[in-house]
């Protein structure tokens, strides 16, 4: 039973950093393979990409986080994933092809805040 313990926890908090490297890795390829002729795609998908990597990072904060001051948690998230956008804008400033957004960052920063209010709604259930 404790080794059952012991895995979910490594997995509950491998999800961020596994996904913040999935990211990374992502923003250093000059191209990514997105149809062309789609509007807002690519907000689309920042939007996305931080609302899982918000509700992952919530996954580091305990549940009592959540249920005690939500706002306090779901804003502390949201601000770290929005430093961590704004860090892989400046990186994406250093890749050939790639450029630094603001409007991308806003995405990253609405999808985070999207994760993490999805993350206390969830704790207000349980």
């Amino acid at each position: 039973m404790r080794e059952n313990t012991e895995l979910r926890t490594t997995l509950r908090l491998s999800a961020a950093p596994a996904a913040a490297l999935a990211l990374w890795i992502l923003s250093s390829r000059p191209t990514l393979p997105l149809p062309p002729d789609v509007p807002l795609l690519d907000k689309a998908a920042h939007f996305a990409a931080y609302a899982v990597l918000a509700w992952a990072t919530g996954l580091w904060f305990p549940m009592e986080a959540w249920k005690a001051r939500p706002l306090r948690t779901a804003l502390i998230v949201t601000a770290l994933c929005a430093a961590y956008g704004a860090s892989d804008e400046l990186h994406q400033s250093f890749v050939p092809g790639r450029d630094m957004s603001a409007g991308d960052w806003l995405a990253d920063v609405l999808g985070a805040g999207t994760g993490a209010a999805h993350r206390a709604g969830r704790a207000d259930r349980q």
